[in-house]
């Protein structure tokens, strides 16, 4: 290309402001990716201290309960530790990991719980852990000490040096002793070990697991890993576990319909590169990228299809200058060359505003998905993003190319400006429609995950969430009596209820025991203690009996209706009264006799994602777990609770909650999910517009002097606006005939893995007809925008 073309190349970007809009819409679609992308990597990428990641893995569980699998855990029995070293197998490091808590007192003198974790001292080798000071491994041997964080260590003692921190004690609430052998940098993000704040030996005093719990295989407590020797595979993993679970003698102990032709578990080794995407949580957390990622993908191809019909507008706009560079010996390959030239000033701007764009959204992202992302995206998405920008805004200007090219420049200095035939039409026809489809789909997509949200939000699930205040840290230690006696006679107290697990998913909402009917017949229910009083204060219906009444001495249940069903009564009111014996360890049919003392209506406790587990619920007195206050004025009540807890023991860690805030938090998840994807659909609604937009802009061009006609004939501005519609209405039409189905089947795979799911009319249908009517009255402003232009237009413009 010779200096001149570069030159007016140079001069393009000088160019109106209406002709930015394209490469300002693909540095939005631009940033879009990049940030999916960022958030992606980050999730996939391990901690880079961790030597070798590729050759760790994590023992992995699945229940396989009669009728009720569970997803994998990425947690297991600890037992799988021992037994794998007994069994010598090709792992090294082989190291279990379980969580607790201490209640420590930090230097503002209040109470703070910190997460704890106990673990082998192979775990130093295997996570290549370094202390900033003192030595891990030597403190993970001892049964007094514990390794801190530097965070921790400057909330426990403020500007302390770290250093100096080595032999202190922890300042516990509950009167063990415990010194600090090891100072701990704060974990990266992206470690096995997120949360660690203290570190002790799995045989310190720290461990509060009994010794039986500790070699029961089918108890979910703790994680294992273990590096695999040379020559191992992760694909061995599961066999091993297998054969140590069956040659623990308590498997015998399960229910014979466990095992009886089938296998009660199943065991994998997860390599560590798996575990982001692996379990419920996590294999959700990445198919909700997967999703944005679609979303974003779809959004910049969008992008570069409106790039291509405005491209493919301005350079038939151009047609006489291009004739004119051609009639003075301007070769073909000079002008695609200039058009190239022109687009690339254009495509490296884009590529820079989505970058900064996107480092400055990524800690709003990152707050409002709940993870961590670094502070630059790394240099290979960075190189992606101007290579895409550069490649899109080619492929936007070689698309229209051609077409600008077919006119000869006799006939375009003639100002015969409709050369481009109907192929030329269809074609930006085609693209606007795409454009229109991508925009519907992502519309009603937003519409489906929207009504799923509100579903969850608002779906009976047999309780009431609205006006209980939960309170938990009350029952720790010594119950208060003082305290409890205060909170339960406040003014804005209607009822109260104590229970070790709430329908709003807090508390230890996983301990399953088999029970057994008059029938005969067991099964798994999910078991919870809670007080009489629990079933009035959250508003759950009682079918059959009182939990408020019955045999002094008895121990009681009550059951929800569909452990009723499946324990063999014919009924609620057949339960009461009868007798069912369950109640052993975990999963385990234990000998225990328990009066069924009331049935209540079904209950869902569980995410929207499992389904229904039943329930049994074991009635007890006394002050335990948490408590749950039934207020008649939410803010009052949590105002005097908190000013009641300061006044009488200050020094008690207790944590105040809202019921439906707890609720709503547990479908939080859908809602972050929901509002992304109404962001991306917005953009492209954006862009649909401005396709139409530039397809009535070009019809108004190449059709002034048929308009200018039609008015001097005495035709009415409805002939006018038909003549319009008709470049409008196919597109639309073609759109909605793919959108709609595509959105409904796509719909309906992400509703079907809901067990608690919106009905099929209002979680489709109202979303695609409101797809619908939120497109088009956009549309239609376009248009009628383009028909005022059109009506404007006076004879002499046209006739020139």
């Amino acid at each position: 290309m010779n200096t001149a073309l570069l030159l007016d190349a140079a001069r393009a970007l000088r160019r109106p402001w209406g002709q930015w809009i394209a490469p300002a819409v693909l540095a939005l679609a631009l940033a879009a990716a990049l940030l999916v992308a960022w958030l992606a990597q980050t999730l996939a990428s391990p901690d880079p201290s961790i030597p070798e990641p590729e050759r760790i893995v994590l023992l992995d569980f699945k229940g396989n309960p009669p009728g009720q699998p569970t997803p994998w855990f990425t947690a297991s029995p600890v037992f799988f530790g021992p037994a794998l070293k007994r069994m010598q197998v090709p792992l090294q490091n082989i190291a279990r990991v379980s969580e607790e808590s201490f209640l420590l007192r930090n230097r503002a003198g209040l109470p703070q719980r910190a997460t704890l974790l106990v673990a082998d001292p192979a775990l130093v080798p295997l996570f290549g852990m370094k202390a900033l000071h003192g030595d891990v491994a030597a403190t993970l041997q001892r049964r007094d000490a514990v390794a801190i964080t530097e965070r921790l260590a400057q909330q426990l003692w403020g500007d302390l040096p770290p250093a100096q921190a080595l032999g202190r004690s922890l300042p516990l609430l509950d009167g063990r002793a415990f010194v600090v052998g090891a100072v701990l940098p704060t974990p990266d993000p992206r470690s096995p070990l997120p949360m660690l704040e203290l570190l002790a030996g799995y045989d310190s005093q720290a461990n509060s697991r009994t010794p039986e719990q500790q070699e029961w295989p089918f108890m979910i407590n703790g994680r294992v890993f273990a590096r695999l020797a040379p020559g191992a595979t992760a694909d061995q993993v599961g066999p091993w576990m297998r054969a140590a679970a069956l040659a623990n003698p308590a498997i015998s102990q399960l229910p014979p319909e466990w095992t009886r032709g089938r296998e009660a578990a199943f065991f994998r080794g997860l390599p560590l590169l798996q575990l982001p995407f692996a379990g419920e949580a996590g294999e959700l957390r990445w198919q909700r990228v997967q999703a944005l990622g679609a979303a974003a993908a779809l959004l910049l191809l969008l992008a570069a299809i409106n790039g291509a019909n405005l491209r493919a507008a301005e350079l038939l706009r151009r047609q006489a200058e291009t004739a004119l560079r051609r009639s003075v010996g301007a070769r073909r390959r000079d002008l695609v060359l200039l058009w190239l030239a022109e687009a690339l000033g254009p495509a490296l701007l884009a590529a820079g505003a989505a970058v900064l764009l996107s480092w400055w959204l990524a800690p709003w992202l990152a707050q409002w998905l709940g993870v961590w992302l670094p502070d630059l995206p790394p240099w290979p998405l960075l190189a992606a993003t101007v290579g895409v920008s550069v490649l899109l805004s080619v492929l936007q200007m070689l698309l229209p190319a051609p077409l600008a090219l077919r006119q000869t420049p006799a006939r375009a200095l003639q100002a015969r400006t409709a050369g481009e035939g109907p192929w030329g039409r269809r074609l930006r026809q085609g693209l606007l429609s795409l454009q229109l489809l991508g925009a519907l789909l992502l519309v009603a997509l937003s519409g489906v995950l929207m009504q799923q949200h509100t579903h969850l939000l608002r779906a009976d699930r047999g309780y009431e969430p609205e006006h209980r205040l939960v309170l938990d840290g009350l029952a720790d230690g010594e119950p208060p009596t003082a305290l409890i006696e205060a909170l339960t006679h406040l003014p804005q107290v209607r009822d109260w209820a104590w229970g070790d697990s709430l329908p709003t998913g807090v508390g230890p909402k996983d301990y399953l025991s088999g029970f057994v009917g008059p029938s005969g017949q067991q099964h798994t229910l999910r078991s919870n203690a809670v007080a009489p009083r629990f079933f009035r204060v959250w508003g759950m219906r009682v079918l059959a009996g009182d939990p408020l009444t019955g045999a002094q001495g008895d121990a009681r249940v009550v059951l929800d209706a569909q452990a009723a069903r499946l324990l063999g009564f014919a009924s609620p009111a057949a339960a009461v009264g009868q007798w069912v014996r369950g109640g052993g360890a975990f999963m385990q049919a234990g000998t225990d006799a328990y009066r069924v003392a009331a049935v209540v209506d079904d209950l869902r406790f569980e995410a929207g994602q499992l389904p229904a587990q039943p329930k049994l619920f074991v009635l007890r007195d006394e002050a335990f777990g948490l408590l749950t206050l039934h207020a008649s004025d939410d803010a009052a009540l949590e105002a005097a609770v908190l000013q009641t807890w300061q006044r009488l023991s200050p020094d008690r860690l207790l944590q105040v909650d809202l019921a439906s805030r707890q609720r709503a938090a547990a479908c939080a998840e859908e809602q972050r999910l929901t509002g992304l994807l109404l962001v991306v659909a917005a953009l492209a609604l954006a862009v649909a517009a401005m396709g139409t937009q530039a397809l009535m802009t070009d019809t108004l061009r190449r059709r002034r002097r048929e308009i200018v006609l039609l008015r001097l004939h005495g035709a009415p501005s409805g002939a006018i606006a038909h003549a319009l519609l008709r470049e409008f209405l196919p597109p639309l039409g073609v759109a909605a005939v793919l959108a709609l189905p595509l959105a409904a089947w796509l719909g309906w795979h992400y509703l079907a893995g809901y067990a608690d799911r919106v009905a099929l009319l209002p979680g489709l249908g109202v979303p695609l007809l409101a797809a619908l009517a939120v497109i088009l009255p956009v549309l239609l402003l376009t248009l009628a925008q383009q028909l005022r232009t059109a009506l404007s237009i006076q004879p002499v413009e046209a006739l020139e």
